[in-house]
This record gives C-alpha cells, structure tokens and sequence, in this order.
C-alpha cells in the first residue's frame, strides 16, 4: 500500500466520493461519526488497518488517512517499523526537510504541515502514519486534480 502525500494511497485519491471508495475498498466494518464534529465520518477496515475520514459537509469526501498497515511504503520503502530517523532522513528526506516533533510521553509525532503528513513514533520506530488533503486557505481543501 503506496502512500502518496497530498494524493492519498494506492488508486484512491483526496477528494474521491465515499460511494466511489467503497465500490474499491468494499464495506467498512465500522462507521464512526466524529463526537465534536457530526459533519465527519470515519469508515475502518480492519483487515487493511486504514480508517478514513469524510466530510459530509464536502459532498461526502475523502479528507484524512490513518494507518498501521505493515505493508504501507512510500517510495517503494516500507515504513511501520521503520527507525524514525531513517524515515524521516532517508526515506522522506528529498519532501521533507523540517519536521514538527510533539512528545506525548508514551510516543511522538512528527508533523509536516504543507504535505499534512504525520508520522507517529513509539521506542523509536514508525507505528502509525497520518495523511490529510492539505488546505488552500482556512475553509477550502486542496483537492488533488
């Protein structure tokens, strides 16, 4: 499963109809609506380890990706399990050259706010990772094309 920043993953891109992703990814095997924000869903596909976020408000859109799919790789590089400094160094070093380190005692996160990639880190290796369609100004996504 091929990340790709500012696009989405594999064959499904930011922006897609979630009717259009659930024709490629099938039936989720749970729905959760957002408890401070009722205009979001996130569909969860255990066997893939993905949850998807869609903005209602949006024509029922793609906007956010989490997940912990052992087979995630961007560039052909797997990343879950990775050290950290080599994903953040070697495997995402040509897009991200300055990243945004949150510790949360337990793990970290390392933020990169114009891709809308996080990467999440626990005893030292990649365990999660965070993608969102980035924004053109406070209100409007930038879909991809």
């Amino acid at each position: 499963m091929e990340i790709k920043p500012k696009i989405g993953f594999d064959n499904i891109k930011f922006g897609m109809f979630r009717k259009d992703i659930l024709e490629i990814l099938g039936r989720p095997d749970r729905i959760m609506t957002d408890e401070y924000d009722e205009n979001e869903q996130k569909l969860e596909w255990n066997n893939l380890k993905i949850r998807l976020t869609f903005q209602i408000e949006e024509s029922d859109r793609l906007t956010y990706f989490v997940s912990k799919n052992p087979n995630l790789n961007y560039g052909g590089q797997k990343l879950i399990g990775i050290d950290t400094e080599i994903a953040k160094n070697k495997i995402f070093g040509e897009l991200v050259s300055e990243w945004e380190i949150e510790d949360y005692e337990l793990f970290q996160t390392h933020f990169h706010e114009p891709n809308w990639l996080t990467l999440h880190s626990e005893f030292g290796e990649i365990s999660e990772i965070e993608m969102g369609v980035p924004f053109t100004n406070e209100n409007e996504y930038d879909f991809p094309v």
